[in-house]
């Protein structure tokens, strides 16, 4: 009885996610995203994730500031080298 039972619910539970993809087949790519962060999860620590996404996020929140700050202090191309900004330097209404 228990076996039949979880078989109908597993079935019930196919039916539905089969609706649910045929409805809007976005929640297949999530699906399909999930199953491989959960697979990739499997082989690696789940601390190691925390620190790589941890990493990630302090790394993103350096960058943003660097930017916002040279935008802010009037640089015309923030990804332009050092000679590059002294070459445009009078026209940019900052002081070195």
């Amino acid at each position: 009885m228990r076996k039949l039972r979880s078989i109908i619910y597993l079935a019930l539970l196919g039916a539905v996610g089969l609706i649910a993809v045929l409805i809007n087949p976005l929640y297949m790519l999530a699906l399909i995203g999930l199953f491989a962060f959960l697979m990739i999860a499997r082989q690696m620590n789940f601390n190691n994730i925390f620190m790589m996404i941890k990493r990630y996020a302090k790394n993103v929140s350096r960058l943003r500031f660097e930017i916002r700050a040279k935008l802010h202090t009037g640089f015309r191309d923030y990804t332009d080298s050092i000679d590059g900004e002294e070459a445009h330097s009078r026209n940019s209404g900052f002081i070195r």
